[in-house]
């Protein structure tokens, strides 16, 4: 059986280590920009983002322009649209 080749050692190392497959069929310098990109991004992660969830703070009417304050159901009825969001 053939030896293992620097290409097959990168995509085991990351399999083992960062749970990521490889493409096999790329080029080795591909492969091992990718694995130097995975062992910095392990070393310093990045924060997870908070998702600020957005409120209808205003919505308006298409057709008539009137505006209103948050109405059930507000979401179903194509004729409506917010045109201010507020943050919780």
């Amino acid at each position: 059986m053939a030896d293992k080749t620097r290409k097959d050692e990168i995509f085991e190392e990351a399999k083992e280590k960062y749970g990521v497959k490889l493409d096999r069929r790329s080029p080795l310098e591909v492969l091992e920009d990718k694995l130097d990109r995975l062992e910095k991004k392990a070393k310093n992660p990045e924060p997870e983002k908070v998702e600020v969830k957005k409120v209808p703070r205003t919505i308006r009417h298409k057709k008539t322009g009137n505006t209103f304050g948050p109405l059930p159901g507000w979401e179903t009825n194509p004729n409506f649209e917010v045109i201010e969001w507020e943050n919780e």
